[in-house]
Order: structure tokens, then C-alpha cells, then sequence
């Protein structure tokens, strides 16, 4: 019942999800960018990735990016400062399944849409995409645990409302590390070596550049099988925070008066 009535209210905002997915287009800079160097380059690629594979990579990035996309940390922020939180800790459910359901019905909204453009990139691109099916399946699974991590890390950013007057600025802090991090700049094999060391101890590179790197035919099923591993352990662990933070938080919400 609760997934419906989130299903229809999202519906009611279909035209400015498909603006929203339009308006994401770093992926798609990086792409032709990255295009561009490699059809230039001797061989005519850089490290082993060709313009068509380049392509896929980026468009592969973009899809992956547009099932992650979470805006809870502003309503948050919003129901916080302004006190509209106060009713929606009447109700005996969790405020946070609300806003989850919210999400996850967001995404059935978009998904013709998304596809539909990214056959229209893949085609003028020339990009080819993995046509194992357990891959894919692999892939949207990596993807949807890194939507997981990505709305509790967003929920705990939103919850520091309860300390400040504004917590959305943490959120373009941490926007900008799941970014690089996660490859939307460039596949992660490209950066430093320390950078990559430290990479590989955060969920960002399994949340986003590993389902990208699936589905464009550059990484395997065991490789998705580690990262599945280490999002598990992420999910438990930023599980805990958002918990703590919503404990401590609500008691400073309480003793203010709200």
C-alpha cells in the first residue's frame, strides 16, 4: 500500500524525472572527452580502451548513475528546519520507509525513458554492451546495493539538520568523492595508484564504476561478487550510523520543543 501510494505521487512528477535524467549529463561530457583523446592517441586508444569503449563505459556509467539518483537529504533538511517532521513521527512507521519507497518507485518512472536514450546514445556511439545476461543481472544488483548505501549515507546527511542550519552542503561534499571515486570522471584504472588504494576501502568504485565496467564487458562475475561483498558490509555499517544519528537526533529534535 505504502509502495502505491508513493508510485502515484511520483507519477504525478513523471515530466520532471525525464528533466531531471536529462539534466545529468557528466557522464556524457566525459564521454566524448575521453573519445576524443582516444581517437587521437597512437593505436587509437588509452590503455586499452578504444572511442566505441569508451562509449560503452560512460553510457554504462550514466544508466548506472540514473538508478542511484537520491534526493532525501533536502527533504530532510526541510522537514527538519521547518518542523514538518513533528507529524510524520505520529505514524508507527519510520519516516525513512516513506522516503525509501519514494525512491524506489522514482525509479519504475524513469526506467522506459532511461533506456529509451541510452539505445539512442549506444547507437550513435557506437558502443557495445555485455550480452550475458547473468551480467547484467550482476550488474543491476551491484546497482541496487549501491542505491542502498547511497540513500543511508544521504539519510544520515540530511539527519545533521538536527545540528545545523543547513546540512545539503555535506551533500555536495560527498556528491563530489562518489563522483571521482566512482569513476564518472574517468574508469578508476586511470587514476594514481594511492588513489585507487584508498578507493578500494570506500563503496564508491563498487556502487558505480564496477556495474559500469560489467556491462560494457571489462570487468567479470567474480570481480561483482567482491564488490558485492564489500557493499554488504557498507550497508550494515552506514545501517548503524543513520540509526545512531537518528536516536541522538531526535532527543536535541524533542528537547527544543518540536
Amino acid at each position: 500500500m505504502l509502495f502505491v501510494t508513493q508510485f502515484a505521487d511520483m507519477a504525478a512528477y513523471r515530466a520532471e524525472v525525464i528533466i531531471w535524467m536529462l539534466s545529468g549529463t557528466l557522464s556524457i561530457v566525459m564521454m566524448l572527452v575521453w573519445m576524443s583523446q582516444a581517437a587521437s592517441a597512437p593505436g587509437g586508444q588509452i590503455q586499452g580502451y578504444a572511442p566505441a569503449e569508451f562509449a560503452s563505459y560512460f553510457i554504462a556509467t550514466w544508466l548506472v548513475s540514473q538508478l542511484m539518483v537520491v534526493w532525501v537529504a533536502w527533504e530532510l533538511d526541510v522537514d527538519i528546519r521547518t518542523g514538518t517532521l513533528s507529524p510524520k513521527l505520529l505514524r508507527p512507521l519510520d519516516p525513512i520507509w516513506v522516503q525509501f519507497m519514494g525512491h524506489v518507485s522514482e525509479r519504475l518512472i524513469r526506467i522506459v525513458p532511461m533506456l529509451v536514450i541510452v539505445a539512442l546514445m549506444a547507437w550513435a556511439s557506437g558502443a557495445r554492451f555485455s550480452a550475458d545476461p547473468l551480467t547484467w543481472l550482476a550488474g543491476l544488483g551491484l546497482a541496487a546495493l549501491g542505491f542502498c548505501c547511497r540513500f543511508l549515507w544521504e539519510y544520515t546527511i540530511g539527519l545533521l539538520a538536527f545540528w545545523t542550519e543547513s546540512s545539503t552542503s555535506f551533500q555536495e561534499l560527498m556528491w563530489l568523492f562518489y563522483a571521482a571515486l566512482g569513476g564518472m570522471f574517468a574508469p578508476l584504472a586511470f587514476y594514481p595508484g594511492w588513489v585507487q588504494a584508498v578507493a578500494v576501502w570506500t563503496p564508491f568504485p563498487y556502487m558505480l564504476g564496477l556495474p559500469a565496467q560489467l556491462l560494457a564487458g571489462k570487468a567479470t562475475l567474480a570481480q561483482a561478487g567482491q564488490g558485492a561483498l564489500v557493499l554488504l558490509v557498507w550497508l550494515a555499517v552506514l545501517w548503524a550510523v543513520r540509526l545512531t544519528v537518528w536516536r541522538v537526533g531526535l532527543r536535541r529534535y524533542g528537547a527544543v520543543g518540536a
